[in-house]
């Protein structure tokens, strides 16, 4: 009976598959943060990384599913944070029950905002996809796109102009979060070794560590605030999970974290080459983007600095989360050829300056 059920349901419901694959957050202009106010009943994830809640996926008509499942190139499953987006707004069942979170980022009582940022993020992709050269991508793209405008609450100009006005706030966004914390495993406490990954706000400067780890024979994730990093390292003193080794390993790793090290200048300068590429995407603007690989990898082979590694990994972080393949092209280029392309030695010694 019960392989019966599993049958049915496979055959019913073809957006549920569950696998190990890493979760991976889709950063898109107008719809950042969307997804996960619908991952908080009985969550799966899909091919992609896409966690959606079973009950909001049992009600997505068949051809709202057939029509923006392959946006990614993937058939069969709604399997990104943009396919969705587009689906759960224009299913009429799933945004009568959608959490009132998402409804404001997505109203349903202004369509012509609602498409603006579902054709802005559809842009947004379109223009890496385009840059990368994958044409099928493109074309599909483009068709959701003009299907958006087809509506008619909206404009192309509309939405490329609401496209250009936002992106900026995304980047700076995702630069600051990425730039603001550095992830370590906590050797030598009393209960063995922790996943840790300490995250400082950069609005506030306080300090929060997260811990993974096996307590009492099981594996938990526990997490500690404080305003100040003396005050995070006296929280750490007051708990059995922390010796004063994995303390002052605490301490060696915040100075590490990349918006603690670098100046404001170097912060601005790589938000704006960034900001540059994703506004005006060509050769020229790409090149900016690979020489800041280039530069810090340069940095850490001549100093051996850790650093520079920190640096590095943020700002991969970064252009991962815009668009996976845009940031393997960025990095193998600057990895394989340290020769900087379009960096003056002015930009150089700013994005080296620290505070």
């Amino acid at each position: 009976m019960k392989k019966v059920i599993m049958i049915l349901i496979l055959l019913f419901l073809p957006i549920f598959f569950v696998t190990a694959r890493e979760v991976t957050r889709q950063r898109l202009v107008g719809l950042d943060n969307y997804i996960s106010y619908f991952s908080d009943n009985l969550p799966l994830m899909t091919p992609n990384g896409a966690r959606v809640a079973l009950n909001y996926l049992r009600v997505l008509e068949r051809e709202f599913h057939i029509q923006f499942r392959e946006l990614n190139g993937d058939q069969g499953y709604i399997d990104t944070e943009l396919e969705w987006a587009l689906a759960s707004y224009y299913s009429p069942s799933v945004v009568q029950i959608r959490p009132p979170e998402a409804d404001a980022i997505l109203p349903a009582n202004n369509p012509s905002l609602a498409d603006q940022k579902l054709g802005a993020a559809v842009f947004q992709e379109m223009q890496i996809l385009r840059f990368l050269g994958d044409t099928a991508a493109v074309s599909r793209h483009e068709t959701v796109l003009q299907w958006i405008i087809d509506r008619g609450n909206v404009t192309r100009a509309e939405v490329e102009a609401f496209y250009r006005n936002n992106i900026r706030g995304l980047i700076s966004d995702i630069v600051d979060e990425e730039f603001n914390k550095i992830s370590f495993l906590s050797e030598g406490s009393p209960n063995g070794s922790y996943n840790a990954v300490l995250t400082r706000n950069p609005q506030n400067g306080h300090y929060i560590l997260s811990y993974e780890g096996f307590f009492n024979g099981n594996r938990q994730t526990k997490t500690l605030t404080a305003t100040l990093l003396e005050t995070l390292s006296s929280e750490m003193s007051r708990t059995p999970d922390f010796n004063r080794a994995t303390i002052d390993q605490l301490r060696a790793q915040a100075r590490l974290i990349p918006a603690v090290a670098l100046s404001q200048q170097a912060m601005n300068d790589i938000t704006d080459f960034i900001c540059s590429f994703c506004i005006n995407v060509n050769q020229n603007s790409y090149a900016y983007l690979r020489d800041i690989i280039a530069l810090y990898k340069n940095l850490e082979d001549t100093t051996g600095l850790l650093i520079y590694r920190e640096i590095t990994n943020a700002y991969a972080r970064v252009l991962y989360e815009l668009n996976p393949a845009l940031e393997r092209m960025v990095s193998n280029d600057g990895y394989d050829n340290r020769r900087y392309i379009a960096l003056t030695t002015e930009q150089r010694q700013r994005l080296d300056r620290f505070r």
